[in-house]
């Protein structure tokens, strides 16, 4: 089954141990219920992902990470 983005979220922020801020990242598409929220909201903080639209920012959770989402998402969580 492909990882989600959202999962994909949750992977780099329990990793690398990225607390979520204290406002949430803004994306009209993640429900603050949501499992992933925190750590969506933990690697927009930090600058890892933008989402995948600007207009309306959105984030996409159920959308299956590429290879070249995943590659961006490491190299800046890694400083790459």
């Amino acid at each position: 089954r492909p990882v989600t983005r959202a999962e994909m979220a949750t992977f780099l922020a329990r990793a690398l141990d990225l607390q979520p801020p204290e406002q949430s990242a803004g994306f009209v598409d993640i429900d603050a219920d949501s499992v992933h929220s925190d750590a969506i909201s933990a690697i927009a903080a930090a600058g890892i992902t933008s989402g995948c639209s600007a207009t309306p920012v959105r984030f996409c959770p159920d959308r299956p990470v590429t290879r070249a989402e995943m590659a961006t998402f490491l190299a800046r969580a890694l400083d790459l």
